[in-house]
């Protein structure tokens, strides 16, 4: 397996490896939808994640198959050397002899093979083994198609927010100003162009000194809109297209649709991808106005019980093995009857994409509306709801100032290189600037702000007070 691009990625695979749970969420949302459009997970290896859900599952599958083999055996045996009444009695008592101890062999010698995985092969990625396993085998295809799909260019959205996998909005605003030009301009200053717009803000969000900060063209797409349109959706039988041509990107960047947009996305993933920050912008015109969109949006750190296997030691000492296997001596005679039972749920987790696929292409011929969009990513769903420390906090805050005054400033530099009159750009770009700016002890800050010439009004008697006092 490749080492992952950033750490986050090893926690998620460790939940894998021990969380039942997430290993079925994970089946739910990814391995087996491939009707649906999958979210993106910044910042996370999300085919590597899949691995090590099959791998998990397929070990559990084993063991408790395996068990439910030992039961068949005992009761067949007990019933044919005993008859049925006494057969069944004898297997009751049996269970307490060598079906106890094959199950406590097989779920201490899982509980190991999973720790190892955990405490030491995880820390190591770079000594992990190319070699597949069989299960991984018959996945493969559904392994490469996962590769694809995180580095499309369009995301399809279910409900209210269309920036899924990006997290909870920590910020906003929007305003209009005017584009008429100055009276001195020259006929030689150019025509305004969208598409030069945004590749002066490309160019100079590049030059930032942030490290893993990336500047991608996206469209955000209703996915309750997309069943005739050919753009999007070739086949309403599988998935949409996550990645589309740049000729169709570009056409919707001066394009004006209901339910497709076009922003241009500016993310940084920092902490070894245990904060993801990214920046939506939006700029548009008619003949006198200019509109200029932003939002932030933030992904947290993972809850705090995917952090717990920095807590194993990686040399697995004596003590540690003998402690599993003390642990695993009640759970095998208890689990044990219900190894049948457990058997089954392991191997429909392999089964289940076949029925949910079916009942979903059932939904997809009675509802000519299918909602092929995502509601969240498994990144989201593993998010805390806030920053682990004081310098998460921080860094966030400075990324968002950085990148907004980047953003700001290559609009006035594009402006002035038209011949556009950018005084009342600039007026509104400092009540923008400025509502997050401390001055004595103050502070102007706000989720969404809509700026005009109010509370720009506003700000400016609130700034001059602090001033003169």
């Amino acid at each position: 397996m490749k080492k992952p691009h950033y750490d986050i990625t090893r926690y998620l695979c460790a939940a894998a490896q021990i969380s039942s749970k997430f290993r079925t969420k994970v089946f739910e949302q990814i391995i087996d939808n491939t009707i649906r459009y999958i979210a993106p997970s910044y910042g996370v290896d999300v085919p590597l994640v899949a691995r090590h859900c099959l791998r998990a599952q397929m070990r559990d599958f084993i063991v408790e198959t395996s068990l439910s083999l030992v039961l068949l055996w005992t009761l067949f045996f007990s019933i044919k050397s005993f008859g049925v009444l006494f057969g069944i009695l004898h297997f009751v008592l049996a269970l307490f002899t060598f079906p106890w101890l094959i199950s406590f062999l097989l779920r201490w010698a899982n509980l190991f093979i999973g720790y190892r995985i955990v405490a030491k092969d995880l820390k190591k990625f770079d000594n992990q083994s190319e070699a597949k396993s069989l299960i991984e085998s018959k996945y493969e295809n559904r392994i490469q198609d996962l590769e694809k799909l995180q580095d499309g260019n369009v995301v399809y959205y279910s409900g209210y927010n269309p920036f899924v996998g990006s997290g909870n909005q920590v910020d906003g605003w929007s305003f209009v100003c005017s584009i008429e030009k100055k009276e001195d301009a020259g006929t030689d200053q150019g025509i305004f162009s969208l598409y030069t717009l945004y590749d002066h803000i490309r160019r100079n969000m590049e030059s930032l000194l942030i490290p893993n900060l990336t500047v991608k063209d996206m469209l955000y797409v209703n996915g309750r809109e997309i069943r005739e349109d050919g753009r999007f959706l070739f086949d309403p039988y599988r998935s949409p297209h996550s990645d589309v041509t740049e000729s169709l990107i570009d056409e919707y960047k001066e394009l004006q649709d209901e339910n497709v947009r076009y922003y241009q996305t500016v993310q940084v993933v920092g902490w070894q991808g245990n904060l993801v920050f990214s920046s939506f912008f939006r700029v548009s015109k008619n003949d006198k106005h200019l509109f200029v969109e932003a939002n932030y949006y933030a992904l947290p750190p993972l809850k705090s019980e995917y952090y717990e296997i920095d807590k194993f030691s990686s040399s697995i000492p004596f003590g540690r093995i003998l402690k599993m296997g003390l642990t695993s001596i009640l759970p095998a005679l208890f689990h044990l009857p219900f190894a049948p039972y457990r058997a089954v749920r392991s191997g429909m987790a392999f089964l289940a994409g076949w029925k949910d696929k079916k009942d979903l292409v059932k939904q997809v011929d009675d509802n000519q509306k299918f909602d092929y969009g995502a509601i969240e990513s498994i990144r989201e769903m593993a998010a805390d709801e806030k920053m682990q420390n004081f310098f998460q906090k921080s860094d966030m805050d400075m990324y968002k100032k950085q990148i907004e005054r980047c953003f700001t400033d290559s609009i006035v530099e594009y402006l002035e290189s038209v011949g556009v009159d950018i005084s009342e750009f600039v007026q509104r770009k400092e009540t923008v600037i400025n509502k997050g700016v401390t001055i004595n002890g103050g502070e102007f800050y706000g989720n969404v702000v809509a700026v005009g010439s109010q509370t720009n009004k506003f700000i400016n008697q609130v700034k001059n007070a602090f001033q003169n006092s």
